[in-house]
């Protein structure tokens, strides 16, 4: 994918160095998605899962205990542990699109920075595919100083060995 052209409504990436190697970075993004993306910014009620299929034209989605499930994105980049990119269905009141038609991108790159260090880029691009109201309220909420709260989550996560899986387990 080519470098977005930015203008002065494109918000900077976000950007946080984790202490794992980018093997693991990269694993802990897209293996344990429910253990980062914090509560508020489900879209499911009662969320049993968040997957994210390991292809492009995979789907990044939910499923909640009733078994519904929520598309939030689709793979649009699969190069692990490198990167990953994806469209992101949201829109006006936060609410979820019902396709990628006016849905942003994610971009996340993972650089390894050491032998056990990783530097995660995340890019959101495309924000003018949005309603134009919302664009802007993304790239101020975008703006804010820090990482964030999602991608302090993140952060945490990926620096925990995953949860040992049972046999048998799916």
């Amino acid at each position: 994918m080519s470098e977005p052209n930015r203008s002065s409504s494109q918000p900077e990436p976000k950007t946080i160095t984790v202490s794992v190697p980018a093997d693991a970075a990269f694993l802990a993004y897209v293996e344990r998605p429910m253990e980062w993306v914090p509560p508020a910014h489900r879209t499911t009620t009662d969320t049993a899962s968040m997957t994210i299929e390991p292809r492009v034209g995979g789907r990044f989605y939910e499923t909640a205990a009733d078994g519904t499930q929520a598309i939030r994105g689709v793979v649009l980049e699969w190069a692990p542990p490198s990167r990953v990119a994806m469209t992101w269905r949201v829109g006006p009141g936060w609410q979820p699109l019902a396709d990628d038609e006016h849905a942003p991108h994610v971009e996340v790159d993972f650089i390894r920075t050491g032998h056990e260090t990783t530097e995660v880029n995340i890019t959101y691009t495309h924000l003018e595919r949005c309603d134009p109201a919302f664009a802007d309220q993304l790239v101020a909420v975008l703006a804010t100083p820090g990482p964030g709260d999602t991608l302090g989550r993140y952060a945490r996560v990926a620096e925990q060995p995953p949860p040992k899986r049972i046999e048998g387990d799916t």
